[in-house]
């Protein structure tokens, strides 16, 4: 018959065996995490259609940089036949259509030279301070604030214009573009009374 003690011990014994920390080999035997060929096609396929989406991004800007510069020589083709309302009306389609390209910039220009051409000086220096409002490659601010500064002077703001055509220069990357805005810009304040500034921008 077991003593109290012996029936301790066991006890003791059991309850060690069923608290014990698993060995290194249980440990080294457990399962291993593994990705399954279900996971690893996904992954792949998220990686190919990645590069499908980037390759039609490019391949749309392209077409749209290819199409944009197509309207826009049909619409100066349009222009130089002498058809300026059908011209407007072409470019502003060039503008709203491609907004962003190259092409959408230039039709700007060429809209605003058209409305000057059809004595609409005043429509064009509305329209040419809300695009000089944002943000443009600096040959585009350029052009557009000396095409602001002709169109000041035919609505007789010559003091106006002349500040316009210092801001073409200010932004102009090409030296003798530079040179001719400021001339512009001396004649500007030379026809408003202003002969300092006028010299000042001579010198």
């Amino acid at each position: 018959m077991p003593t109290i003690v012996d029936q301790t011990k066991q006890t003791t014994r059991t309850g060690t065996a069923a608290g014990a920390a698993p060995t290194t080999a249980a440990v080294e035997g457990a399962p291993r995490m593994r990705l399954s060929p279900k996971t690893l096609y996904l992954a792949g396929g998220a990686a190919v259609l990645l590069a499908l989406i980037a390759w039609g991004v490019t391949v749309s800007g392209k077409r749209k940089a290819e199409y944009s510069a197509r309207a826009l020589d049909e619409a100066r083709a349009v222009a130089e036949s002498g058809n300026l309302p059908l011209a407007s009306s072409s470019l502003q389609k060039v503008i709203q259509s491609y907004a962003g390209t190259p092409a959408a910039e230039e039709a700007v220009i060429t809209l605003n030279q058209v409305r000057l051409v059809n004595g609409q000086s005043e429509l064009a220096v509305v329209n040419l301070r809300e695009y000089l409002n944002g943000k443009h490659d600096p040959q585009y601010v350029a052009a557009a604030n000396g095409l602001l500064g002709t169109a000041l002077e035919n609505a007789k703001r010559p003091a106006e214009a002349a500040a316009a055509y210092r801001a073409a220069a200010d932004a102009s990357p090409v030296d003798y573009l530079k040179a001719d805005y400021l001339l512009d810009a001396g004649r500007a304040f030379r026809d408003g009374g202003k002969a300092a500034e006028a010299r000042a921008v001579y010198q």
